[in-house]
């Protein structure tokens, strides 16, 4: 961990476990693939996580940008869920 900034922690690395979190968040999802660069965690009554990734369209000729994805496994215990992709570039 490394700062902390309106309750949100910013992670040295995006470890295995918050990869899992990001599949099982966009399980079902299509039309674009992600590889998260930069995760940061939120710890509410469960707990949130924003992702900066990249992002590649599945298309003929693919696109790729910045995206903040936003996931929340609350209440505690649930399984995490998509909330929001907002694109950057």
């Amino acid at each position: 961990m490394s700062n902390s900034f309106g309750g949100w922690i910013v992670q040295q690395c995006v470890s295995c476990e918050n990869r899992e979190v990001l599949d099982i968040a966009l399980e079902g999802f299509v039309g674009s693939t992600f590889e998260p660069l930069l995760v940061a965690t939120q710890v509410v009554n469960g707990m949130n996580y924003l992702f900066i990734a990249k992002s590649t369209s599945v298309t003929e000729q693919p696109k790729t940008g910045l995206v903040k994805i936003y996931v929340t496994a609350t209440p505690a215990g649930h399984k995490p869920r998509l909330v929001n992709i907002e694109r950057l570039v």
